[in-house]
C-alpha cells in the first residue's frame, strides 16, 4: 500500500462530487482512501443518510467512512479550534500523505469553515511529516462563490479520470436525493459536463481539477 489519503468533506455527496474519479484512481494505484463527513447533511434525509454515504463510498472502493456528526450549516457557530482538533486527531491516527478538502472560495459557509480548520490542522511544524493539501471544486458551490482574484477556484492540478468517470457517476446515483435536474450544476449531466470541460483543458475526455494549497518535496 502506498499510504493513506483523507478526503474531508462538509456534507454527504461532497466527497464524490469533488474528487470521486480521482479517489478511485488513487485506490487503483494502491492508496488507501478514508472519507470523513463532517456535518450531518439535510435534516429531512438524516434518518438514512449514513447508509447512503456508506453505500456510495463502497461502490468506488472506500471501506472506511468517518462521521463527525456536526450540525448541518452551523459549522461557523462552533469554535474553530474544536473542529481543527477533530481534524488533527484524524491526521494523527491515519498519517495521510494527501488530504482533499473544499475550496476556500466556495459559496457554502460550511465549506469555508472546514477549509480553515483543515488548513490549520495541516500547518507545517518542525519534526512532523508534511501533508499535501489539495482543494476540490464542488458543483453548485465553487462556481457560485465570489468571482474575484482571491476567491476564484484556480485549477493548478488536473487528473485524467476518463477510466473512472463512469464509476463516479454510478456512485453518485446512491445520492439521488441530493441531485437535481439539469441544468442545475448538481445534476448528473452537470457533473459530466464539468468533467468534459476540465478534460478539454488538458486534452483528455474527462478530468477533475484541483487547486494545490501546499505541496512539500523533502
Amino acid at each position: 500500500m502506498k499510504g493513506n489519503v483523507l478526503v474531508i468533506a462538509a456534507h454527504p455527496d461532497d466527497e464524490l462530487l469533488g474528487s470521486g474519479g480521482t479517489l478511485k484512481k488513487l485506490m487503483n494505484e494502491g492508496y488507501n482512501v478514508i472519507t470523513v463527513i463532517v456535518a450531518k447533511g439535510r435534516k429531512e434525509e438524516e434518518h438514512h443518510m449514513d447508509q447512503i454515504v456508506l453505500n456510495a463510498n463502497k461502490h468506488i472502493g472506500i471501506d472506511e467512512v468517518i462521521f463527525l456528526e456536526h450540525p448541518n450549516l452551523l459549522l461557523e457557530m462552533m469554535p474553530l479550534h474544536v473542529l481543527t482538533k477533530d481534524i488533527e486527531e484524524l491526521i494523527e491516527k491515519y498519517d495521510p500523505s494527501i488530504i482533499f478538502t473544499h475550496h476556500y472560495g466556495d459559496v457554502n459557509r460550511d465549506h469555508q469553515i472546514l477549509f480553515q480548520a483543515v488548513l490549520t490542522a495541516t500547518r507545517p511544524l518542525p519534526g512532523k511529516k508534511p501533508v499535501e493539501l489539495i482543494c476540490f471544486e464542488t458543483v453548485s458551490s465553487s462556481e457560485w462563490g465570489q468571482q474575484s482574484d482571491n476567491k476564484n477556484f484556480k485549477p493548478t492540478y488536473f487528473v485524467d479520470i476518463t477510466d473512472t468517470i463512469d464509476k463516479k457517476i454510478e456512485a453518485l446515483k446512491f445520492y439521488d436525493v441530493e441531485m437535481r435536474l439539469f441544468p442545475h450544476p448538481r445534476s448528473y449531466k452537470g457533473v459530466e459536463y464539468l468533467a468534459r470541460m476540465r478534460g478539454m483543458t488538458i486534452g483528455v475526455e474527462y478530468a477533475e481539477a484541483f487547486e494545490i494549497i501546499r505541496r512539500v518535496w523533502k
